[in-house]
């Protein structure tokens, strides 16, 4: 595919049992900077985004093996070096047919207002900087969002020194530049249906979670901080609230 910076795959995909299951967006992991751990946080992000009750394209983890590879490779040998090394499994979400990408700056509509709460929270929460006002990474159909690409979610992986109180979303700058901020600020804030499915999230719920993690893709290190990130601000879940009403004030 053209578009998006790292040009994922359009494949036509089938099971385990060789049941067509329809065409796939695949981020092949050889043209991931975060290779593995960003295949991972999508991973993980998609089916907390469930939990959420928010809409993403169906997640899925998809094998690519070297027959396949080396004929990609033959017909887009500008992309050999990415392709090769995607030999192994990579994410991908079901394709969307009737979508439209959210138009910059676009009024939101009084019935989807509180889902673009429940949205930046979501973002707040994982530490997503990557739905921004110019890059929305939101698909629009009838009433519906969508949210996709989090493969830079979890930012304060990155950091040597992440903050020791999470909850204070407030203090995250990047949440200025998102696809909803400038729409939503000082608005009355509807964030009760969040807040209650935050705290409800439970350690068996997280470990589930954890489960569908290929092995291959596994980082224990990386699995420790996200699950203490999401436990810590579950903990605080008022706190939580009140820094997203401090930064929409």
């Amino acid at each position: 595919m053209s578009s998006g910076r790292t040009a994922p795959a359009l494949c036509g995909c089938t099971n385990h049992f060789g049941d067509e299951v329809g065409d796939y967006v695949v981020k092949l992991r050889g043209a991931l900077d975060l290779r593995e751990a960003a295949l991972a946080n999508e991973l993980i992000a998609a089916k907390l985004a469930v939990h959420f009750g928010l809409h993403v394209p169906d997640p899925a983890v998809v094998a690519f093996e070297k027959p396949l590879v080396d004929l990609i490779v033959a017909v887009h040998p500008e992309r050999k070096v990415a392709i090769d090394l995607s030999v192994g499994l990579n994410f991908g979400t079901k394709h969307l047919t009737g979508v439209s990408t959210w138009p910059v700056d676009k009024a939101i509509p009084e019935e989807r207002l509180v889902t673009a709460f429940e949205i930046f929270a979501f973002d707040a929460l994982i530490q997503n900087p990557d739905r921004r006002y110019n890059n929305p990474n939101l698909f629009t159909r009838g009433d519906g969002l969508f949210i996709y690409d989090h493969e830079t979610a979890f930012s304060f992986l990155l950091d040597v020194l992440p903050p020791p109180d999470p909850w204070v979303v407030d203090r995250q700058r990047f949440l200025e530049g998102h696809v909803f901020y400038k729409r939503l600020k000082s608005k009355p804030i509807e964030l009760e249906g969040f807040i209650a499915t935050l705290r409800s999230l439970s350690d068996d719920q997280l470990d589930l979670i954890f489960a569908d993690i290929p092995g291959e893709w596994e980082n224990q290190d990386n699995k420790k901080r996200i699950a203490r990130h999401l436990t810590d601000v579950r903990d605080h879940a008022d706190e939580f609230a009140e820094a997203i009403r401090r930064i929409l004030r």
